[in-house]
């Protein structure tokens, strides 16, 4: 089943077919473990970039051409090379995946400035991977035990981003080197790739499978783009927020980093909690109820978020936004119910749209923060949850999920 209490939608061919329990049950420990430290990754990220873009002295226009070129990466390697990789284990793919951002982070830990980007380029093949192969082996170990694996792969992320940011705030509070902060996600991933090397479904994808993300479905079944806007939208607050939110605290509002840390893990810590209840608020309310509901509630706390300088008052609203986010992109994916497309490929073309507010958000909201400043590159994401609600109110209305 998926975040929505569903079985899974994206399951290609094949996928019908259990794995032995036993080692399912094996599997999935690792498997979550690995997307924890994909999240404390970017929990790390978030915390640290402020002193990132000082040592290489990084423009925000810059960072944010760099956060796009990630981007692309990421999406280039999903639509290119994770096809290409099909034929392999999962035994392979899935630690290959979380080793490629392991050394990724470790890259932009020690490398010069004239070459900083390709610590970027491989953070986003790594990103690019992760997002296919451990959802699919997620999916694998859903279906062969009958637990939620799914809704829990995507929680720990949000628990990664708590531990990530704690961690980066201590060492900094501690007047330890930023460097070390990311030298520690990369090392955290390459353990996890280790023990998935060792657990990981040992199934090849199935043939046929479509891990390839597509956009073809929203040409012939239109009504798949209200789920693909509110994904959109959402994905774009939750990412902008990974890469924006602590660099605003900490530059436009002069906070410690150990306070940007814990605004940061407030909202993390919230959107895991969020994602952990997601189901039952789907199933109270329907999808149509919860998009508009999460969309007025994050406009809420990040309309407070940015017309205050209070710390905690800021703290709060990052609590209140990564709540009310949390539900909207799984009510999203829930609108592709009933609607007479291949399940496969509407979720496949649903998160092609999602990803693409990870590529040309970061460099409006570079130009933005380098034009006027990091307050009204945070309004941006405000705004953007105006679009959640928005197709909250194009969504058909229909019994309850």
């Amino acid at each position: 089943m998926d975040e929505l209490g569903r079985p899974p939608a994206a399951a290609g061919p094949g996928l019908e077919r259990s794995l032995d329990p036993v080692a399912a049950r094996r599997a999935m420990l690792p498997l979550l473990v690995g997307y924890l430290t994909f999240g404390q990754y970017w929990g790390v990220w978030v915390i640290l970039v402020f002193d990132f873009q000082r040592f290489h002295g990084l423009t925000s226009s810059r960072l944010g051409a760099l956060y796009m070129m990630l981007s692309l990466t990421a999406v280039a390697v999903m639509l290119v090379g994770a096809p290409r990789l099909q034929r392999l284990a999962l035994t392979v793919t899935v630690p290959l995946s979380l080793l490629l951002l392991a050394v990724g982070s470790l890259v932009i830990a020690v490398q010069p400035t004239d070459v900083v980007v390709v610590g970027f380029l491989l953070v986003g093949a790594g990103n690019g991977l992760i997002d296919v192969y451990l959802n699919v082996a997620a999916q694998r170990v859903e279906v062969a035990t009958g637990r939620p694996v799914l809704q829990w792969l995507h929680a720990s992320y949000a628990l990664g981003g708590v531990t990530g940011a704690a961690i980066a705030g201590l060492l900094l509070v501690g007047d330890v080197d930023f460097r070390w902060g990311l030298a520690l996600a990369g090392l955290s991933l390459a353990a996890a790739a280790a023990w998935n090397a060792r657990t990981a479904p040992p199934e090849r994808s199935p043939e046929g499978a479509q891990t390839v993300f597509s956009i073809s479905a929203l040409f012939r079944t239109p009504a798949l783009w209200v789920p693909a806007l509110t994904v959109l939208f959402a994905f774009l607050v939750e990412g902008s927020m990974d890469t924006w939110s602590g660099l605003y605290m900490r530059e436009e509002l002069g906070a410690s980093a150990g306070v940007a840390a814990m605004a940061f893990i407030a909202f993390s810590g919230a959107i895991f909690l969020g994602r952990l209840f997601a189901g039952t608020v789907l199933f109270g309310l329907g999808s149509r109820t919860t998009i508009i509901v999460a969309g007025v509630g994050s406009l809420a706390g990040g309309l407070l978020a940015i017309v205050t300088d209070d710390l905690i008052v800021v703290a709060i609203a990052y609590l209140i936004l990564g709540f009310m986010i949390s539900a909207a992109a799984p009510a999203g994916f829930s609108l592709t119910e009933g609607i007479d497309e291949d399940p496969t490929s509407a979720i496949a073309a649903v998160t092609t749209v999602g990803y693409t507010g990870f590529i040309w958000s970061p460099p409006l909201l570079g130009y933005v923060a380098q034009t006027i400043d990091l307050r009204a590159a945070m309004a941006v994401i405000v705004i953007a949850t105006l679009g959640i609600i928005v197709a909250g109110l194009m969504a058909p209305r229909r019994s309850r999920a």
